[in-house]
């Protein structure tokens, strides 16, 4: 693949998903479109080596979701941003309790569902095992049912 047209090609390809997983995952526009063109720009610097590997979706939206937690330190993200009206409540717990989630855990569940990626999609782009996945994905939605009993019991310790 030739830089030119195989990187084009590629970045037209792949950009709406991985900003829109970057996206999910912060629920900021500014830091996941940040996030997102630095991964770019880093893919084409390593174009060469990642021109030809089945992996490189995968690497380019890890880099960005790794840039947008890095981003996020700095700044928080409104909770309420996708939330219908009439949800808020719950969206906000939900993203809260996803934030309080292992980086691992939260891309497992964006990617897998928010996003809509099935388990080996998921795992490709996460650049590991289905069963390292499904792994993820298991204790992510035991510590968000535990969050979320906790929550809608009043029992979190944090209030």
């Amino acid at each position: 693949m030739g830089a030119d047209g195989g990187f084009r090609r590629f970045y037209e390809e792949q950009y709406e998903a991985v900003f829109r997983a970057v996206f999910l995952l912060c629920r900021d526009r500014e830091v996941a479109e940040d996030a997102t063109q630095d991964a770019f720009v880093r893919a084409l610097e390593r174009w060469r080596r990642l021109g030809d590997a089945s992996w490189a979706g995968g690497w380019v939206t890890t880099t960005a979701l790794n840039r947008a937690r890095r981003l996020l330190r700095r700044r928080p993200a409104d909770p309420t941003a996708l939330a219908p009206v009439g949800e808020q409540e719950a969206a906000i717990d939900l993203w809260r309790a996803v934030a309080a989630l292992p980086l691992r855990h939260q891309q497992a569940v964006v990617l897998h569902y928010r996003l809509g990626l099935s388990t080996a999609e998921t795992a490709a782009a996460m650049g590991c095992g289905d069963g390292t996945l499904r792994a993820y994905l298991t204790r992510a939605r035991r510590s968000l049912e535990r969050a979320l009993t906790e929550e809608a019991d009043g029992t979190r310790p944090d209030r």
